[in-house]
């Protein structure tokens, strides 16, 4: 950003036309991100060269009227939207050669000459003519456009036209310098939560390659925007290339190759963006080692504007690459934290990801092509398949919609059970060094390790794709007998897991159940149960079949989160990690149980009587309710996106819990004070008769991360 004559910062054109004190933020001020007028917010390098608009000749206050057919459109020109100056290009790019000089102008033109980038066909492309005629390739001699020398083919650089988003580049890449804060607070997030596809291991070498990328480019650099400047239009012509991979490269040189590019960047910005959500305020990292003295949001905001400004850019040059699939997939998770599940742009950005994942072939496996890349980006993909499965599963589930990614029509296999160290080791090594799995591919030791985590998730997000068939099914018949069947399908799979992941309940009930040994068993027991609920409540929802399977799956659910409370209360563990299960699994089935609790205090209904609980089962159930109750409304914060509707669900579940148990239920009990609603929040809710607390809670919007933590 350029310096005026007297040494203050220049404000951004929207400011200084305004009259307004600019926060000088780069590359959207605050300002502008306020008043919703981004898309014209920039930094013009010299203001005052602007070619002034011509003052408008003064006219008659008195309006005179103009007789005019009525089938005649009249059109009014805006002097000042005509007028719009837009910036000249940075120091060492060619001038502006665009006719028109609007914003607008400048995308026409983008698509003026654009470079045809055809997709490798795929596994299946049936119809290619490259497939029909691979089988002849050896004998017949046919040069391929690919094939032809560099001095026929001239390389393609990026358009003149785009110097305005060169220099828009140039200002992203200046936020760069603060790279090692940007690292410590990702370095943060993954203590509190360990990420499931790059890991610490891979993202530090990521943000290594990035800091070394920003140093070469104004290292002894006396012009900083001018060296910018340069290696934003270098990353422009990167971004229109194919990454060159080669089996014997190592990470370093791997995250080296892919640093200067437009997705790579994106995606250390929206890893950021993602991190601050774990990061407390008066975390020592704001509080102590913060020189540049901004603020969590402030960065929030800057963090989610540079990936998405990245993400257009790669969509604009027609970009396909793994890290392309990482920023889509980790945008989709930084957009969820901000603004729910239900937000339209989280389901845009899915319908995104599964165009990428079908396009770089991730949901299918070719031998060929796992030999021409390295070992740890096998797996990497392996891994962004499977957390872009579950993902789509679990969206669809909240929304109601059918997946976008069908396991009918891909093979995804388990990822290997290794550790991120063992991955990104040479060939040599790891042929050394003991495997420590079973003949399935699960390790031996019995750790919950990031690849237990994903297999459990394929094996039930692969059950999850069946039960979103029943449900959105237009049919309705043969539903009980396919429930019957997905039910003892899940059994027989969570049978077969390796014996470490196996859950008793009379273990658990005894306290024999230890953190972190047997933090597997909770994990998988509870992601096999919630399969379960989620069937008996399509036999309610779409055949109003009340089954008693529905209750034990319920009350299992309740009772299993509070043991894993207990395990971690018992070794000194946080349960930060246990929200989301809290709400999503946990507040649902609690619910299903006070639903039924309240039914059989207030028998005048007119739904068919069901089968009512025992003596034991009633008794247990509001015992677990009052504890997971209290739980709940303790561990969820204030600052936490969904603060106010388990509030609501609690107070709700407190207060048939009090009706039960109360002699007098004309005067329910007051509630704990730690409750903070309004009065009015329950308005048109008739506590008398059978309130379904499920409708209340199939119409909510959660404002939560998704189950997988993907960065």
């Amino acid at each position: 950003m350029a310096t005026r004559r007297n040494g203050q910062l220049s404000s951004c054109e929207p400011c200084r036309k305004s009259k307004l004190r600019c926060d000088h933020q780069t590359p959207i001020c605050g300002r502008c991100i306020g008043h919703g007028q981004a898309e014209r917010c920039f930094y013009h390098p010299a203001p005052l060269t602007q070619p002034r608009a011509r003052p408008s000749r003064v006219i008659s206050r008195r309006p005179k009227r103009h007789q005019r057919p009525e089938n005649q459109s009249v059109f009014r020109l805006d002097q000042n939207i005509s007028s719009m100056a837009i910036p000249g290009p940075p120091p060492g790019l060619p001038p502006n050669t665009v006719g028109g000089n609007t914003l607008c102008d400048q995308h026409i033109a983008q698509w003026t000459a654009k470079e045809k980038r055809t997709l490798t066909p795929g596994l299946l492309g049936l119809v290619s003519p490259k497939d029909i005629f691979s089988e002849y390739e050896n004998t017949l001699c046919v040069e391929e456009p690919d094939n032809l020398s560099a001095t026929t083919v001239p390389e393609t650089a990026y358009p003149p036209s785009d110097s305005n988003q060169v220099l828009l580049g140039a200002q992203i890449l200046s936020h760069l310098q603060k790279i090692r804060w940007f690292h410590e607070i990702i370095e943060l997030k993954n203590k509190i939560s360990p990420a499931w596809v790059l890991g610490t291991t891979l993202t530090r070498a990521l943000c290594d390659s990035m800091e070394q990328m920003y140093d070469c480019a104004v290292h002894n650099s006396q012009d900083t925007h001018a060296s910018l400047a340069t290696l934003s239009h270098q990353i422009f012509v990167n971004t229109s290339k194919d990454i060159q991979l080669n089996p014997s490269m190592n990470v370093s040189e791997y995250f080296d190759s892919m640093a200067p590019r437009w997705e790579t960047v994106g995606l250390v910005f929206a890893l950021l963006g993602t991190s601050l959500f774990h990061t407390p305020d008066d975390d020592p990292v704001f509080t102590h080692r913060n020189p540049w003295k901004l603020e969590k949001c402030q960065l929030k905001n800057v963090a989610t504007a540079i990936s998405d400004i990245c993400y257009q850019f790669c969509n604009s040059a027609g970009t396909t690459s793994d890290p392309f699939c990482l920023l889509i997939a980790q945008q989709i998770v930084l957009l969820t934290s901000m603004f729910g599940d239900s937000d339209y742009r989280v389901w845009q950005k899915l319908g995104d990801l599964s165009t990428v994942v079908y396009a770089l072939d991730l949901h299918q496996s070719d031998g060929d092509v796992e030999e021409k890349i390295p070992f740890f980006l096998m797996e990497i993909r392996k891994r962004t398949m499977v957390c872009a499965y579950a993902i789509d599963k679990e969206l669809a589930t909240f929304l109601g919609r059918p997946p976008r990614i069908c396991s009918r029509y891909c093979s995804i296999p388990l990822p290997l059970d290794i550790s991120y160290e063992k991955m990104v080791s040479s060939r040599s090594e790891r042929e050394k060094s003991p495997q420590n799995l079973d003949t399935h591919g699960w390790n031996i030791e019995g750790n919950l390790t990031v690849g237990v985590r994903l297999r459990v998730v394929l094996m039930t997000s692969l059950l999850r794709e069946s039960i979103l068939e029943l449900s959105l099914s237009p049919s309705t018949q043969h539903i009980p007998a396919r429930v019957e069947e997905l039910i003892q399908e899940s059994r027989q799979t969570q049978q077969e897991l390796p014996s470490f992941l196996h859950w008793s309940p009379e273990q658990a009930a005894a306290g024999a159940y230890n953190f972190p040994r047997d933090e597997g068993r909770t994990f998988a027991h509870i992601e096999f149960t919630y399969q379960e609920f989620l069937l008996r409540r399509i036999l309610l929802k779409r055949l109003g079949i009340n089954s008693p399977g529905l209750i034990q799956s319920s009350l299992e659910i309740v009772t299993t989160l509070l043991d894993m409370i207990a395990m971690r209360n018992r070794s000194g563990h946080s349960v930060i990690n246990l929200l989301w299960d809290l709400c999503h699994m946990g507040l649902p089935a609690a619910g299903v149980l006070t639903s039924k609790l309240l039914s059989e205090h207030s028998p005048q209904t007119s739904k068919p009587p069901a089968t009512p609980l025992s003596a034991n089962v009633r008794s247990l159930s509001i015992e677990k309710l009052n504890i997971f109750v209290s739980h709940l409304a303790v561990m969820v914060r204030p600052h936490e996106g969904n603060y106010e509707i388990v509030q609501q669900g609690t107070r709700f579940i407190r207060r048939m819990l009090d009706r039960i148990v109360s002699s007098e239920c004309s005067q329910p009990a007051m509630l704990a004070s730690d409750i903070d609603l309004s009065e009015n929040w329950m308005d048109g809710c008739d506590l008398d008769v059978n309130l379904d607390f499920m409708a209340w809670f199939d119409s909510i919007h959660w404002k939560q991360d998704p189950l997988l933590n993907f960065t």
